[in-house]
């Protein structure tokens, strides 16, 4: 009981794996993907830059829970980045039961993200932690995607051969800032717990636009 326990703590990262352990059953609910009514204003899509960071919460039952859980009002992030004048976002999540499903770092449309989404929650930001930012940050999860980074199914944080997806970004912006880490790390259940709070801090992110931002503290 206490190892099914501590799964659960790690899934409180924030990351969607759908690879959830059968015998988990307060996780254990059929995810049905329904599509977000979400739409970003063409005044917003028309100011984004690669390297910019957006916030969701899924859309199923495990992201509200993981989200009432730590009482933080998201569950999954990704990089933006522009590709043959498409927006993507790269990110990481775990496949789903089908083999062609991708099992890690990968790239999906921005509309196709945002469509995963609650309909209530939504976050982007620009980081500013360090001189070109964004462009450092874009060209970094590129990289990271061109290495086909697996998941990190154990969630460990202690090495770069498999992440969840804050920590891609966690290691994504230690690159970029001379190894210096900025993300907000809380200790629970001895587990180290990778905090969304970190976009909110005004010195090292540019807010960009929230869908329902009373819920951001």
């Amino acid at each position: 009981m206490k190892l099914y326990f501590s799964v659960i703590v790690l899934f409180l990262f924030g990351c969607e794996s759908s690879n959830l352990k059968p015998n988990l059953p307060s996780l254990a609910v059929k995810h049905q993907i329904t599509k977000s009514n979400i739409k970003l204003p063409q005044y917003i899509v028309d100011s984004l830059k690669s390297g910019d960071i957006i916030l969701r919460r899924g859309d199923g039952p495990l992201s509200f829970h993981l989200s009432n859980t730590t009482k933080e009002p998201y569950t999954h992030c990704g990089v933006i980045v522009k590709d043959s004048n498409q927006w993507n976002v790269i990110h990481s999540i775990g496949g789903q039961v089908s083999k062609q499903e991708i099992d890690g770092v990968q790239k999906i449309s921005l509309t196709h993200f945002i469509n995963n989404a609650s309909d209530s929650l939504l976050y982007l930001c620009r980081p500013i932690f360090t001189e070109k930012a964004n462009q450092k940050v874009a060209n970094r999860a590129q990289y990271y995607l061109k290495q086909k980074v697996p998941f990190d199914h154990r969630f460990t944080l202690l090495t770069k051969d498999k992440f969840y997806c804050s920590e891609l970004l966690y290691y994504i912006f230690k690159d970029v800032n001379n190894n210096k880490n900025i993300f907000t790390i809380k200790k629970k259940h001895k587990a180290y717990l990778l905090m969304f709070s970190t976009f909110f801090n005004s010195s090292n992110f540019k807010k960009i636009y929230a869908v329902n931002p009373k819920k951001i503290k």
